[in-house]
């Protein structure tokens, strides 16, 4: 099982690597915190990346979705992963992961929001994501947890994003063991 070192190990070396990619040459003194400069295709790829490298761990990755599938992850076992990353808002404690389509076919989605010092993660399964047609929204829902999925723009009818505050999202301690009850 990884541990929380190995985690935050993993993403660091992610983020040095693209930050010198980039050329942004500021240093910063917090942990992750190059992670501000980038955008959110950098994001997204680096969060992706990170997911391919811990999801690795437990099994086969058998196609990574770079050809934009509907999915960002497919294991051996046929278990599918989206991935979607978000940096923590500036004015606020609050990560805007975007571009979920909740007709992707995935059986997961992995949320992971990064702070300038710390990785957290929720992960919701794609049943958790319910439609009602009464207010013509989509929700996920999870435990307590009940978020409408927000269109990225009006005339978007296919890409969502989900706003999740910072007490909603999980320390990463915990992703190792989340996964491997995943696969088990």
């Amino acid at each position: 099982m990884l541990n929380v070192k190995d985690l935050e190990q993993f993403l660091l070396k992610i983020i040095e690597r693209k930050h010198e990619e980039l050329n942004l040459g500021r240093d910063y003194r917090s942990k992750f915190s190059k992670i501000r400069d980038f955008e959110a295709n950098a994001i997204g790829q680096i969060g992706e990346e990170f997911a391919k490298a811990i999801i690795s761990k437990y099994t086969k990755i058998i196609d990574d979705g770079i050809i934009h599938n509907e999915y960002d992850i497919q294991t051996e076992i046929g278990i599918l992963f989206e991935v979607k990353t978000a940096r923590k808002g500036r004015q606020n404690n609050t990560f805007q992961f975007n571009g979920i389509n909740p007709n992707y076919n995935y059986n997961y989605l992995l949320c992971i929001g990064i702070c300038e010092d710390s990785i957290h993660y929720r992960i919701f399964e794609k049943r958790e994501i319910s439609y009602v047609h009464k207010e013509r929204k989509f929700y996920i829902k999870q435990g307590d947890l009940s978020k409408q999925l927000v269109q990225m723009n009006p005339q978007n009818q296919v890409n969502y994003k989900l706003t999740l505050n910072l007490r909603e999202l999980f320390s990463i301690e915990s992703l190792s063991e989340q996964l491997a009850s995943i696969f088990n």
